[in-house]
């Protein structure tokens, strides 16, 4: 579901938003025509990618031309406004804070894995046809691990750029334990866990659908991640936990009701607290817009943090100490990274530029946040202080 995501992500992110309703329409028209697809990352995305960007053409002209939708004025002027899949994403620090790993967009699907140093210097690409997945650094930060398009495989790569080892193919979303001994995967639906060195590998939950997002718990003792919800479309997702040897299998947001009209939801973007006592995620909410929502690992304390004001919420990020929570929203107008504390008060929008801002990620010293942008008339990656000052450029897309 990259193609999807990507058109409701630029929807998002444009300078007016459409009402609830045109977006439930124009989600449940678009999933009806590709409600065949169960997964959102299938094994042959060329099919995919066809099959969504002819059910997309089809629908944007439909709503277009029929009144009785009303809503092709608004959607048409959104599409025009809306930036576009963004051209770098995903920065992620390494564990020491020298080096920050993101992805640079080469076509539709196709990224390369780009490196800078903290200081902006050193810019290099250590991996061309990675996909848009987000890269996962050794704890020691000597090796990422990413997803390739060749063979559709997990693989690792020390961080200059030598030494590329596959651990599978057919895999998506590694993620390395926080003890560097381990890279879990999904392959088939299921989760596995592989060593490091590409030795010895198990197979740690049954086989499920529409799984992603990977997300260890700090102290390596459970994963949390999305599966498919049945009955309500082929992005639509509950947050599960697991424990690290396979038991406890828990869903966090059964008791969330789903919007069934939407096809959507509930659950997206999960992210640990430091303590490992909370997960942070957002949230389709019919008629509320996507808020960020925290509960338990225990499936207790579930919590809105962001009931107003309305708008499109995503990615959250915990501040290593556990304080505060960067987020992105587009309430403002256009999408721009947020901070609040960690019980949803003291929010406040430190980018307050009108280009395109997202994916924050904390510094591991907490004292700087990197996050993509389309300031400057070409996106990059940027870094500012954890309080919005000393915006600065640090890397920029070259294709």
């Amino acid at each position: 579901m990259d193609k999807l995501d990507d058109l409701f992500r630029g929807f998002r992110s444009g300078v007016t938003a459409p009402s609830e309703d045109a977006v439930s329409a124009a989600r449940e028209l678009l999933l009806r025509g590709i409600g065949s697809f169960d997964h959102p990352r299938p094994s042959r995305p060329r099919r995919r990618r066809a099959f969504v960007a002819v059910a997309a053409a089809i629908l944007v002209g439909g709503l277009l031309v029929t009144p009785a939708v009303g809503i092709g004025g608004r959607l048409l002027a959104l599409i025009e406004s809306a930036p576009g899949p963004p051209d770098v994403q995903a920065p992620v620090w390494s564990s020491g804070g020298r080096q920050i790993a993101f992805l640079s967009r080469r076509g539709e699907s196709n990224f390369d894995l780009d490196v800078v140093n903290a200081d902006g210097s050193g810019q290099r690409t250590l991996i061309h046809g990675a996909t848009r997945e987000p890269p996962s650094w050794s704890p020691d930060g000597l090796k990422i691990a990413f997803e390739s398009l060749r063979d559709n495989g997990v693989y690792t790569v020390n961080a200059d750029g030598s030494g590329r080892q596959r651990l599978a193919r057919d895999s998506k979303d590694p993620a390395w334990s926080p003890d560097g001994r381990t890279i879990a995967f999904f392959s088939g639906a299921k989760i596995y866990l592989r060593n490091a060195d590409g030795s010895e590998h198990r197979t740690l939950t049954r086989p499920q659908a529409g799984v992603r997002d990977l997300a260890w718990s700090p102290d390596g003792r459970k994963l949390a991640f999305l599966q498919g919800k049945g009955g309500c479309g082929p992005s639509c997702h509950d947050l599960y936990v697991v424990n690290s040897d396979g038991s406890g299998l828990r869903n966090l947001t059964a008791k969330l009701a789903v919007g069934i009209r939407l096809g959507l939801g509930p659950a997206s973007d999960p992210a640990w607290s430091p303590d490992g006592q909370m997960i942070a995620f957002a949230r389709l909410n019919p008629g509320l817009g996507e808020p960020i929502y925290v509960v338990k690992a225990d499936g207790s304390r579930l919590r809105n943090l962001t009931p107003k004001p309305v708008g499109a919420y995503a990615d959250p990020a915990w501040s290593p100490d556990g304080r505060k929570i960067a987020f992105v929203s587009d309430r403002d107008g256009n999408s721009e990274v947020f901070v609040m504390n960690a019980n949803g008060k003291g929010q406040r929008n430190l980018t307050r530029n009108p280009a395109f801002d997202a994916d924050p990620a904390w510094s591991p010293d907490g004292r700087k946040i990197a996050f993509a942008s389309k300031r400057d008339g070409k996106y990059g990656i940027y870094v500012m202080n954890a309080d919005g000052s000393g915006q600065r450029r640090l890397a920029q897309h070259s294709p």
